[in-house]
């Protein structure tokens, strides 16, 4: 069974509707899916159907032809488990040296920085 949390551009397109709305049918995701993406019915099927397998959505049967999606991982889950891998991958798993590329490249604001600084004296 694929990973819950390996979830494409085009599937989090949809997985950020049912975030968003708690549970959709096929047309309100379709109606709620941005002007870029492709919003052919068989396609956001085939994408839902992916999302079912991976066990990151759960489909409830209204009637014998239509169905709600409601989303089985959570945003927080799934952003955490992101940030996780994204730290892994590009800094060893290290938060310090990402936020020192953030600041070293001026990504960072100095308010932004003021504030992250509170922070870390406020947890002593």
């Amino acid at each position: 069974m694929p990973d819950k949390y390996d979830i494409t551009d085009a599937e989090l397109e949809i997985m950020q509707i049912l975030w968003e709305k708690k549970e959709c049918s096929l047309n309100e995701i379709i109606e709620g899916l941005n002007h870029e993406v492709d919003k052919n019915k068989n396609t956001v099927k085939t994408l839902l159907r992916r999302l079912i397998l991976k066990g990151s959505v759960k489909s409830k049967k209204t009637n014998s032809r239509d169905a709600i999606y409601v989303p089985k991982v959570s945003k927080n889950k799934f952003l955490s488990n992101q940030n996780e891998n994204f730290l892994k991958k590009l800094y060893n798993g290290s938060t310090g040296k990402l936020l020192l590329n953030f600041v070293e490249n001026k990504k960072v604001s100095k308010e932004e920085l003021k504030k992250l600084i509170d922070i870390l004296e406020s947890e002593d």
